[in-house]
Formats: C-alpha cells, sequence, structure tokens
C-alpha cells in the first residue's frame, strides 16, 4: 500500500508536518524529545505538551469524561494552521463538537475502519498527513512499534487514543475533572438542566522525561464570566 499516502498527498493537496514551520521551543522543558516535525498548538494545550508543540506521540486517555473534548482541541491548533488530520476508527466523534472546540472540519479526516483494517488505514495514512489519531487497543504491541517507527519516519505526529496503555509517548494527557457553565445544580451534581455555554476540562500531562503539567482547556465557549459552574460527574 506504500502508493496511497502518495496519492492522498498529489490529489488533495496535504501537508506533511515537516512542511509547516514548527512551532518555537520552550525554554528545556521538551530537553530529550526531539520536535523537528513540531506542529503549533492552541495556548492552553502548548502548557500540557513537553515542547509546548506536538511532537512524535502523544496520547489522551480515552476512559475519562471529557476526553473527546481535549481530542479536538488538540486538533484545533494544527488543523487552523492549514495542516491535514485524520482519526481512523473511532466512533461517536461529534464533528459540531470539533468545530466548536476550535478544530477545521475542512482538515480532518475521518476514516471509518473496524478491527484489523484501522491498522491497515493507519498505516496507509501515516506518510502523508500532519498528525493521525488512532486507538491504541486496535494494535498488537508489535505493529504500535511499527506505526510509531514510520510515523518517526514521516515527522507525523502520532496521537494514540489510549484504551490500552502505549509505551513511549512523549506526553500523556488526562482528564481529571469537568465542569459546565450554565447547569443549575442539584442535590448529587449529576445531573442538571440549563442552558450549556461552556466547558472546562482540567488536564494533567505526564511527560516521557518524568516531568509534567497541569492546565485548565476551555475546549467549548471559552472561560466564562459568570460563577455557576457545576461539575460532571460520571454517572454511575
Amino acid at each position: 500500500m506504500p502508493a496511497v499516502p502518495a496519492a492522498l498527498v498529489a490529489q488533495l493537496g496535504l501537508k506533511r508536518a515537516r512542511d509547516l514551520a514548527p512551532a518555537p521551543a520552550r525554554g528545556d522543558a521538551g530537553a530529550g524529545i526531539p520536535a523537528r516535525h513540531s506542529l503549533p498548538v492552541t495556548t492552553d494545550i502548548s502548557r500540557l505538551l513537553p515542547s509546548g508543540a506536538l511532537a512524535a506521540q502523544a496520547a489522551i486517555s480515552a476512559g475519562a469524561v471529557g476526553a473527546l473534548g481535549l481530542l479536538w482541541r488538540l486538533l484545533a491548533g494544527p488543523t487552523t494552521a492549514g495542516a491535514w488530520c485524520a482519526v481512523v476508527g473511532l466512533r461517536r466523534l461529534y464533528p459540531l463538537a470539533a468545530a466548536a472546540a476550535g478544530a477545521d472540519l475542512d482538515r480532518i479526516a475521518l476514516v471509518d475502519a473496524a478491527g484489523p483494517r484501522i491498522a491497515d488505514a493507519a498505516n496507509a495514512l501515516a506518510d502523508g498527513l500532519a498528525a493521525l489519531v488512532v486507538p491504541s487497543a486496535a494494535f498488537t504491541p508489535a505493529q504500535t512499534r511499527r506505526l510509531a517507527s514510520k510515523a518517526r519516519r514521516a515527522g507525523t505526529a502520532l496521537i494514540w487514543w489510549e484504551t490500552r496503555p502505549v509505551v513511549g509517548v512523549d506526553a500523556r494527557l488526562s482528564v481529571t475533572r469537568v465542569r459546565w457553565e450554565g447547569l443549575r445544580p442539584n442535590e448529587d451534581r449529576r445531573y442538571g438542566h440549563g442552558a450549556l455555554r461552556s466547558c472546562e476540562l482540567d488536564v494533567a500531562a505526564a511527560w516521557r522525561t518524568g516531568r509534567g503539567a497541569r492546565e485548565s482547556v476551555w475546549p467549548y465557549g471559552g472561560r466564562p464570566e459568570a460563577s455557576n459552574v457545576v461539575e460532571l460527574r460520571r454517572r454511575r
């Protein structure tokens, strides 16, 4: 399948990460992590990444409430900069939520694949896109290493939708709390009513260097002026 990525590049005018201007590094925060093909990200996301930009491999803990909003916010920077990205094998993606988070839908390919075809599609696209999102559970350890190696050689940022742990990622992002502005609180704060206007994600980042960061990310609506923000907990 080597001809597929080249055909995509020619037909759709895709941009590889190496074709984009690298985002500026932030001091020595990303020491030891190569950022040769780094992609620009939004300011809030930059504080969660070791070099302040999306480079090599990142992972999002998929089991947490709010993880999808974090993914769309992560892709907002590269896509608005003109980079082509693909999301392979993920369901219930809610494209309108992607647009609300700032991602450019015209620069995101949503690839409907399942089972072994996920790995096939990911390998076909890894050499033709700036960033690639894939579910870790669809890959064996050997397939994971091969895809990571191919993406590294091509300068493609690899984002693991982590339903199964992946070894060697540069940054692992986890949503620790979700709060919505606009809900009227009730007794247990698990349900409510009102007009949802903005969402806050508390995100923790663990870096391969052993360091990390924490940041509040507002994927939808921006930081509110009002104070009626209600925490939304997982239903039991």
